[in-house]
């Protein structure tokens, strides 16, 4: 029994000693995180996209991301709507790559208003009672700066379909404006409770995709 016991006691201290090592290791990436966050850095918003030596697409790979992450940044090279963040990568410099298109990573704290705004929606299909009744609680909004403004436009799709079917419905397409002018937009359907009026909506071959 005795024997017994001291089996169990030395696990409980093993168990302990391991929980404990994990308990600060966690502490400390907390800890190393809430400092990058004080200054300029990028999140992650997807996993697999490339870490590069250099800023481009031919060189090397130093590791791939994981959503969530964070990385403090030194610099970013713009070309277009494209961006290579100049990261510190586990004590090494690397890079990262970015686009107003995909916007694989949102870009925080940045001293210059560089980043282009983001809207997301997580319904494929927005229902409002009328177009007076359409608001923007169900989006997600993003911008690096604050001061954006968010727009929209009702579309009317009408015709028939390659089966013989009658189209008859509504999108909304919404655009968020930053204070420098650079914009995001995207589309969903809507359906209304009360049909709009034709003066209120546009024809859905205007809609610019």
């Amino acid at each position: 029994m005795k024997k017994f016991l001291i089996i169990i006691f030395v696990l409980l201290l093993i168990a302990g000693g391991i929980g404990g090592y994990f308990y600060i290791k966690d502490k400390k990436e907390e800890e190393r995180i809430a400092e990058i966050k004080k200054g300029w850095y990028v999140e992650v918003l997807v996993d697999d996209v490339n870490i590069r030596e250099k800023g481009s697409t031919d060189s090397k790979v130093l590791g791939k991301t994981k959503k969530g992450e964070v990385y403090a940044v030194i610099d970013v090279d713009i070309l277009g709507n494209t961006y290579w963040y100049k990261i510190d990568y586990n004590g090494t410099k690397a890079f990262i790559y970015n686009s107003s298109k995909y916007n694989y990573l949102k870009d925080v704290n940045n001293p210059k208003d560089i980043a282009t705004p983001t809207i997301k929606y997580f319904t494929k299909v927005y229902y409002a009672n009328s177009i007076d009744d359409i608001n923007y609680d169900h989006l997600e909004v993003w911008d690096d700066k604050p001061g954006y403004e968010v727009t929209h436009k009702v579309y009317h799709e009408t015709g028939v379909d390659i089966n013989g079917n009658t189209i008859d419905q509504y999108w909304i397409q919404y655009t968020v404006t930053d204070k420098v002018g650079k914009n995001s937009s995207k589309v969903q359907k809507i359906v209304f409770n009360k049909r709009p009026s034709e003066d209120k909506v546009y024809d859905f071959k205007e809609l610019e995709r």
